[in-house]
């Protein structure tokens, strides 16, 4: 299952069915506060065979809703896609900031990449 806000959502969900995976539930959470925990405890309960919580987000792991989540929801063990941590969210480049994105959409689908 993989959890997600914003637009970000549109581009994992075309790379869903670019990659033909159906093994995979988007959720888009529009709503961080307050957190909507008895939608969120309702949606996961419907996927009793999911055993991979995917927190994505385009942001670097410092910023974005990621440390919101793991204070807030605590039902599940978390897996970040992201980026790793930097001091800005900026790539400073298209062409990395286009690479970075790609590469966040890749970890969502894949555990173990770049662990």
């Amino acid at each position: 299952m993989v959890f997600v806000t914003g637009k970000f959502y549109y581009d994992i969900l075309a790379e869903r069915e670019n990659l033909g995976r159906n093994d995979v539930a988007l959720v888009r959470i529009e709503q961080l506060f307050p957190l909507p925990v008895d939608q969120l405890k309702a949606i996961i309960k419907g996927y009793p065979n999911a055993d991979d919580f995917v927190w994505a987000q385009e942001e670097p792991k410092n910023m974005g809703a990621y440390s919101y989540m793991l204070m807030n929801f605590d039902l599940v063990k978390w897996r970040l896609a992201s980026l790793k941590a930097y001091a800005a969210p900026a790539a400073g480049s298209h062409t990395r900031d286009r690479r970075r994105h790609a590469d966040a959409i890749r970890m969502v689908f894949d555990k173990d990449l770049f662990r």
